[in-house]
């Protein structure tokens, strides 16, 4: 939880680094939120999806997330915790990079 919220203040903060003005910040974000949830395997199973959205999913950092506290819970995993940390802790990074680089280029 501590990773995914981390990659999401990193979004948060990268994609409002770019904005001229604060209206349209909620709707890139819940333009990029809400489908981010519902292809990360929250709501359904990943097991047996068509190949688009199965590639879609693993594209999606939020799945991993998901599938580490399902593990955590449940002891069920897609994935495997290791695999897990390790994709959600180098997108985490990546982001986080980039929404540092980006807010320290803001001029006031």
């Amino acid at each position: 939880m501590f990773l995914m919220s981390l990659l999401f203040t990193g979004l948060g903060t990268a994609i409002a680094s770019t904005l001229d003005d604060f209206q349209g910040f909620q709707l890139i974000m819940n333009f990029l939120v809400m489908p981010m949830f519902f292809l990360s395997g929250a709501l359904f199973p990943l097991n047996g999806l068509p190949k688009t959205i199965d590639v879609i999913s693993r594209l999606n950092p939020l799945t991993y997330g998901v599938d580490g506290l399902r593990t955590t819970l449940t002891g069920i995993s897609h994935f495997g915790l290791g695999v897990d940390f390790l994709v959600l802790g180098l997108i985490t990074f990546l982001i986080l990079s980039l929404g540092s680089y980006l807010f320290s280029r803001i001029e006031v």
